[in-house]
């Protein structure tokens, strides 16, 4: 490895080129810093209804709207979604400024160590993709536990209409009593209701927020009895019997199929850590590689039969 040569990196710049890179990463930097401070510490103990009035026009452009039918406009709506149904509270913008500055951060230190622009370039690229994947795993986790909790919130709201509660009084009290992400999603719920909009409207927003069958066929049955009556506790108490039956399915089919995903996420891991580390401590080899046409082909055909690779194999494992 190329021993960290900091002064040397520094006296091949210019001082105009030098002031101008300080200036905007500590610009950049500060940006980003003010906004994750005011989102994630500022906003941390509002109330669900100032922060439905706060972010009622972003949740309209996201969950409200019809889907997208240009790449572009697909490509917003999904990353907007994957900002706020990770439940970091945080805005679109934030997100964005949050990738940005993680792969700088990741491409400096790369530019630092090795003095090489290229490899500080694909280590951004690379930084920002990583960023995006754990963004996506607090989404799947969050949406797993929304998942776990809804049979319990539907007993609950079973019990509680029972008890000769109402409807409304039912998901106020899961609201309060859940103290998952699923309980916010009916404190949110419980506002809505309180400021008089109507179950219908309540139960598709909710499900537009948490896209996923279990909380679908919630809805489905509180707005059917809203409409039409019927034994509510009975339906729910099924309704939950049901979902958890769908868990431990799943549950199996994951336990089934772990070492299967095991395996193909280490063969699919192989040739990326592989050609990075290539790319880091043997550039000769790697510039090599570019500078041949048939090396090029082979390469592009690697990438491509990767990718195809990949998407075969998560399209066997899916239990969906």
């Amino acid at each position: 490895m190329p021993e960290l040569d900091i002064t040397r990196l520094i006296d091949g710049l210019d001082n105009t080129t030098l002031i101008v890179i300080v200036a905007v990463s500590i610009g950049l930097f500060a940006f980003v810093l003010f906004f994750l401070l005011r989102n994630l510490f500022v906003h941390r103990d509002t109330p669900v209804a100032d922060f439905d009035a706060r972010s009622v026009r972003r949740q309209k452009t996201v969950f409200d709207q019809e889907p997208a039918r240009d790449g572009m406009g697909r490509l917003n709506q999904g990353f907007d979604r994957l900002i706020l149904e990770s439940g970091m509270n945080i805005t679109p913008l934030a997100g964005v400024l949050m990738l940005l500055a993680w792969g700088i951060l990741v491409g400096g230190i790369v530019l630092l160590i090795w003095d090489n622009m290229l490899a500080a370039l694909i280590c951004t690229v690379l930084g920002m993709v990583a960023m995006l994947f754990i963004l996506s795993w607090i989404r799947r986790h969050r949406m797993n536990r929304i998942r776990e909790e809804v049979p319990y919130a539907a007993d609950l709201l079973a019990r509680g209409v029972r008890a000769g509660e109402s409807l409304d009084q039912a998901i106020a009290m899961v609201g309060n009593e859940t103290t998952g992400p699923l309980g916010g999603e009916f404190k949110r719920c419980s506002q809505q209701l309180d400021m008089g909009r109507s179950m219908t409207t309540v139960m598709r927003s909710f499900t537009s927020r948490v896209r996923m069958i279990e909380t679908r066929v919630l809805a489905s049955t509180l707005i059917v009895h809203r409409q039409a009556g019927g034994n509510l506790p009975l339906a729910l108490e099924r309704m939950a019997q049901t979902i958890r039956d769908r868990a431990n399915y799943r549950r199996q089919m994951r336990a089934s199929t772990g070492a299967a995903r095991i395996s193909a996420i280490i063969i699919a891991s192989i040739a990326p850590i592989v050609f990075l580390l290539l790319f880091l401590w043997q550039p000769e080899h790697f510039n090599e590689l570019i500078n041949d046409s048939l090396g090029r082909t082979l390469l592009l055909a690697a990438i491509v039969l990767e990718v195809i690779g990949i998407y075969w194999v998560v399209r066997l494992l899916r239990n969906e």
